[in-house]
């Protein structure tokens, strides 16, 4: 005891230094006010302190000391504490040379006491504190240098007073406390809305939630939380806060009442498992969370919740449904600006950044509508939208799941197949070839079109826009070779190729037969020039 005692005397400048926050520097101010009457009430006893009454003074002070230290420190004074306190007190009375000096020790203590612990305990503790006076009365004439009795009535008569100054102290006190704890959570919010301003993630919000949440209701003891789901018929737990004695994974659904309005607290009329969850009974209250579908917070305390710790949680609720709105907006932005407006495909910025993460063997289509114009002519510009939604839809109906449909811009669209061989992406153009050939009915009549695709396989590494010009130069060579068809890049080269060839050697062959029917016919020519004049020398011999 001597060591601990003296450990807590060395440790004393260091805990007598004044802290920061009301709560905390008041306590530590009304320590200060109990050690400062202690000390001047010294003077008193000491002057006529003997062999007897010299080292009960000593020890029943340092066992104050060293009690009200420790409650300052901890925050809270056990039962055994508090009986040491009521025994040192009734020493140091005994060591007094009249009772009523150690009220300046009981009434500061008292007020000390008055910010720490439960308001039951401290009421407890100033009748424990009047009964340690009151014992010090038939003690008294045991006491060497003592009379043999002293006066009762003014211990008795002070021992209400005492009470009655717990009581108002611990009223103001609560005041205190409740300031306290109000700056606390609005600090709190203030420091969650301002995360949740820059917040573009879902997760991060959920988190802000949970921890905001659990700061709530360790700024409120007592308090306690816990948000649901709601659906099919029960309400899961998704997080708890505060101290709960078991925590249940799933509640009834009817412990959230219905036709919640976002952001309203109502009061929870199926309290049981709510009860049996927290270990004791507690006025519940619930509300639903703004923007966030079928969420719930159920907020419960003993006695009931503080309206002021209700409003903490709808602003903290505000504050989560303002960020998620915010999250869905930018999101709703960020699609938009990648997504094709009339026919709600990928755009172009947004396919090329599709090509620019491809990886491994894929291949590319560039789709070009065959006589469009003549539609968009003839039937107009609202007719041409219609035809152009009706591509794009045939288009997300021949494509693979994962695979990336895009408008290019006016009628020329693309897909991006991951993972497709030379043969599936040409399988894949002419589904589409032979889908959007087929003819349908618009608002302003009947219409049809082709379309001429270009197909590009590649396996390695190749810049986004080299891919769309290798597809499109196929797709030229599609319609140079009359439309409604596909064209893999590079067989158009090597059709090309051929194509050449055959000319070449058409020529040739032609060549040669010209060659040979001029040698035919010279031949033939010379031959019969020799016959002539082989016949003409008889007969000039026969004239």
């Amino acid at each position: 005891m001597a060591t601990r005692a003296r450990s807590v005397l060395r440790r004393l400048p260091r805990a007598l230094r004044r802290p920061e926050g009301l709560v905390p520097r008041t306590r530590w101010l009304f320590l200060v006010f109990a050690l400062l009457a202690l000390l001047m009430s010294l003077p008193g006893p000491l002057a006529v302190a003997g062999a007897v009454t010299l080292p009960l003074v000593v020890v029943a002070a340092t066992t104050l000391v060293v009690s009200w230290v420790r409650t300052y420190r901890t925050g809270r004074q056990s039962v055994l504490g508090d009986a040491v306190d009521c025994v040192a007190i009734t020493a140091f009375t005994l060591s007094c040379p009249a009772p009523a000096m150690v009220f300046s020790i009981t009434f500061c203590a008292l007020w000390f006491h008055a910010v720490h612990g439960s308001t039951g305990r401290g009421v407890l503790r100033s009748a424990a504190y009047a009964l340690a006076v009151l014992a010090a009365v038939p003690l008294w004439g045991l006491v060497p240098g003592h009379a043999p009795t002293t006066q009762l009535a003014p211990v008795v008569g002070t021992a209400p007073v005492m009470l009655l100054t717990y009581v108002v102290v611990r009223v103001l006190a609560l005041g205190l406390f409740a300031r306290e704890r109000a700056a606390q959570r609005d600090a709190l919010l203030v420091r969650i809305g301002t995360d949740l301003l820059g917040t573009t993630e879902h997760a991060r919000i959920a988190e802000q939630a949970v921890a905001g949440s659990r700061a709530l209701c360790a700024i409120t003891p007592g308090l306690r939380s816990m948000a649901v789901l709601t659906g099919d018929g029960a309400a899961t737990v998704l997080d708890t806060a505060g101290d709960f004695e078991r925590v249940p994974g799933v509640l009834p659904a009817q412990v959230v009442p219905e036709g919640i309005v976002p952001g309203l607290a109502v009061p929870v009329e199926r309290t049981a498992e709510l009860d049996a969850a927290a270990g004791r009974p507690c006025g519940w209250v619930c509300m639903d969370l703004p923007e966030v579908e079928g969420v719930s917070v159920l907020v419960g305390a003993p006695g009931g919740v503080d309206p002021d710790v209700v409003v903490s949680f709808q602003q903290l609720g505000n504050q989560v449904g303002l960020a998620t709105a915010n999250i869905r907006g930018h999101e709703l932005l960020r699609s938009q600006a990648r997504t094709d407006a009339l026919t709600g495909l990928a755009n172009r910025g947004r396919f090329q950044e599709e090509l620019a993460a491809a990886r491994g063997e894929r291949a590319v289509l560039f789709v070009d509508l065959d006589d469009f114009k003549a539609v968009n002519d003839g039937l107009g510009h609202g007719a041409g939208d219609e035809l152009l939604q009706h591509v794009a839809r045939q288009l997300q109906t021949v494509v693979r799941p994962g695979d990336v449909g895009a408008r290019l811009g006016g009628d020329e669209f693309a897909v991006l197949l991951h993972g497709a061989s030379a043969a599936q992406a040409v399988e894949v153009g002419e589904r589409v070839v032979r889908s959007v050939s087929v003819p349908v009915q618009l608002a302003a009549g009947p219409a049809r079109v082709g379309v001429s695709v270009g197909v590009v396989h590649v396996t390695a590494a190749l810049d986004p826009e080299q891919l769309l010009h290798r597809a499109d130069t196929a797709m030229y060579a599609a319609k140079a070779a009359g439309k409604g068809r596909v064209v893999l890049f590079g067989a158009e080269r090597d059709g090309a190729e051929r194509d050449g060839a055959e000319r070449d050697g058409a020529e040739r062959d032609g060549a040669e037969r010209d060659g040979a029917e001029r040698d035919g016919a010279e031949r033939d020519g010379a031959e019969r020039d020799g016959a002539e004049r082989g016949g003409a020398a008889p007969a000039g011999a026969a004239r």
